[in-house]
């Protein structure tokens, strides 16, 4: 492949990886920043619920590639339980996501972006989510991932998820760059590699620990060294 002129990256299983959720935690927290918990809502009832949403929503998710954003999804869950909130649920967001997310960076991630930052290629981010972009961006500043990135690119702002090719239209618009100059890297092949296969960019397949092989994808790396030492070969 010629020399990327920029470049997209995955979020999750990409530039991090979860290492655990607590929705239990989440809920928690969110609770305990309403303005009004009805007598008789519990936590226990409030987790049956969310339950009960996610299983509806994540399934038409996948069969549709359209994103329900976190705070509409939390609307299911609480309003049906009289809760209210005196802040907006996207200025609660970030609560519930420091309470229930935990993350760490991929090996050699940021050393990699900080590299080619110095090489001068533009870099982003377009990631499945349904957290707003601000969420991601900060899980990726907590991690020093965030300072060469010249923007953070979510599904939750776009109705639409990765395979979709609008998202991957609109991200290389955004990075100022032909599309046949974009490399995107993701670890999913369903969503990364086939989403910017079609929409006209170089896919780059980060492959997972125990996943078979696949030819599906114009380059494979194991890891971020891999990655960095393929895009300083490239000409």
């Amino acid at each position: 492949m010629n020399r990327p002129r920029g470049l997209l990256f995955d979020f999750g299983g990409t530039l991090v990886e979860e290492v655990a959720y607590d929705p239990h935690a989440g809920t928690t927290a969110l609770l305990a920043a309403a303005a009004h918990v009805p007598p008789g809502v519990t936590l226990d009832a409030a987790v049956a619920r969310a339950r009960r949403v996610s299983a509806v929503v994540s399934a038409r998710r996948e069969e549709f590639q359209m994103e329900a954003p976190w705070p509409a999804v939390t609307r299911l869950i609480h309003d049906f339980l009289g809760v209210r909130f005196a802040a907006p649920l996207s200025e609660l967001e970030l609560t519930f996501w420091d309470a229930s997310v935990t993350m760490r960076p991929m090996t050699g991630a940021r050393d990699a972006l900080a590299a080619i930052a110095d090489a001068g290629i533009p870099m982003a981010v377009l990631s499945n989510s349904s957290f707003g972009a601000a969420t991601i961006r900060h899980e990726l500043a907590r991690h020093r991932l965030a300072d060469h990135l010249a923007f953070v690119m979510v599904s939750a702002d776009y109705v639409v998820r990765k395979p979709n090719l609008l998202l991957f239209e609109i991200a290389a618009v955004r990075l100022g760059v032909p599309r046949d100059d974009i490399w995107f890297v993701g670890d999913r092949l369903d969503t990364d590699i086939a989403g910017a296969k079609a929409a006209g960019l170089r896919a780059v397949w980060l492959r997972p620990p125990g996943a078979a092989p696949s030819d599906n994808a114009d380059a494979t790396v194991l890891d971020w060294a891999e990655l960095l030492a393929l895009i300083q070969a490239a000409t």
